[in-house]
């Protein structure tokens, strides 16, 4: 059984109670030691599959590693550095080394870059700097008049989705909600 790109990302931001409960009838369990605030890991014991989801900015100390993503120092920073290591110690810990990873925004570009190539990693709104690609092994979505996204918009495995939320004329208003995770509620987008 496959989940949803939009109920995972959505979840990534939930409080750890709504995420220890999110897919439990999915056949995935919660692993409490390895989650954080940042990053969430879950392990379907039957199927053997591992899923890590990673949220976008949400806090202030964020919008100081966007701005090391910006300059193009993505590695240096302290949530980086967070993210890999939980991913290295879920796969050690279910001797797993084929992960699915589900990111949004900040969590895209991180997610891309600590996958190894036998990861399947799932991207929204992906932060990008001036040149940066997508991966082989990265299926990466972005919304229309998203603006964090928006140098990577001509990746070659890049797909632009229509805006549903473009309700106004003001530009600023209209660019904050292309960005939202709800934007591809019910597009049907599995992994």
């Amino acid at each position: 059984m496959s989940l949803d790109l939009h109920k995972v990302l959505k979840n990534s931001y939930a409080s750890q109670k709504e995420q220890e409960h999110a897919f439990k009838n999915d056949g995935y369990l919660f692993d409490k030691k390895l989650s954080n605030h940042n990053e969430q890991v879950y392990y379907n014991p039957s199927k053997k599959k591992l899923l890590m989801s990673i949220s976008g900015t949400h806090n202030i100390s964020d919008v100081g590693t966007d701005l090391w993503l910006a300059a193009g120092k993505l590695k240096d920073t302290n949530r980086y550095k967070e993210a890999d290591s939980v991913l290295k110690r879920a796969k050690q810990k279910y001797n797993i080394s084929n992960v699915t990873l589900a990111a949004h925004s900040l969590g895209g570009a991180i997610g891309q870059y600590i996958a190894s190539k036998n990861d399947r990693v799932y991207t929204l709104n992906k932060g990008a700097t001036i040149g940066q690609k997508t991966r082989s092994n990265e299926h990466a979505y972005r919304t229309s008049g998203d603006l964090v996204s928006l140098l990577n918009a001509n990746s070659t495995r890049m797909k632009t989705l229509t805006n549903p939320h473009i309700r106004t004329s003001n530009f600023v208003v209209d660019a904050f909600n292309a960005h939202n995770v709800d934007n591809i509620k019910n597009k049907n987008i599995l992994i």
